[in-house]
């Protein structure tokens, strides 16, 4: 049984949707504090070693080794942190290009201004299919449709969590859908466990998942499918 009930935001949500609204930083700044912040190992060790280790130099010796020590010390530092910049490049961009995205739906959600509380009790057990991004999540609504949700294990997605513990496979669901960019927050699981932890197939084919999304008619996270949880399963087990 699937119930939806719009209402206000509630102040946690609001409070977390200002926070990422209030991201400004350009990409500049955002890689020169991952590189040189307190964000980044190496940056941090030398900020805290340096002073140590140029001020016991002074101590035992003169104004010319501590000179040079520094110098040393500068440049061992900075080939660091330019071997930390070219390994993490990738993902210090991917980070941004997050954040940035997050900005953007925060201010459309903030501007909404309310969501939908949705509560899910399920008779049928829910299914997953768990990928190497994350895991599909697919449950019947009792109305002959299905909720789709794509929980993506490399984003901080509380639902992974809920998984891997095992509280996804439990029988009732509570969530909000948030209006402005249609995103799933504030998910919850309680109730009787319906299915057992480590069923859950694993797929391997790199494009599977992509063939399965169009024969569900290309749902987003959070969607509701007009599709019976038992023809879900027949058409993905078609494709598989």
């Amino acid at each position: 049984m699937l119930t939806v009930a719009e209402i206000d935001l509630p102040q946690s949500i609001q409070k977390r949707l200002r926070e990422e609204a209030a991201f400004a930083e350009s990409f500049a700044a955002f890689t020169r504090e991952h590189l040189i912040g307190f964000r980044q190992p190496a940056a941090v060790a030398a900020a805290i070693i340096g002073p140590v280790l140029l001020a016991f130099v002074y101590y035992s010796s003169d104004f010319i080794n501590t000179m040079n020590v520094a110098m040393t010390f500068g440049i061992t530092t900075l080939l660091f942190l330019l071997g930390a910049w070219y390994v993490n490049r990738r993902a210090i961009r991917d980070a941004y290009v997050r954040q940035t995205r997050a900005r953007r739906e925060a201010r459309a959600d903030l501007q909404a201004g309310v969501g939908e509380a949705v509560y899910l009790k399920m008779v049928q057990q829910p299914l997953f299919y768990e990928h190497e991004h994350g895991v599909i999540c697919l449950a019947d609504t009792g109305d002959e449709r299905t909720v789709y949700f794509d929980v993506d294990s490399f984003e901080n997605d509380s639902r992974w969590f809920l998984y891997i513990n095992g509280d996804m496979h439990r029988d009732t669901w509570r969530w909000m859908r948030l209006m402005g960019s249609g995103a799933v927050a504030e998910f919850s699981a309680s109730g009787q466990r319906m299915s057992k932890i480590g069923d859950t197939p694993y797929v391997e084919a790199p494009d599977a998942w992509e063939a399965i999304s169009i024969a569900l008619g290309e749902p987003q996270d959070g969607d509701i499918i007009d599709m019976p949880l038992e023809k879900v399963l027949t058409t993905i087990s078609r494709l598989l």
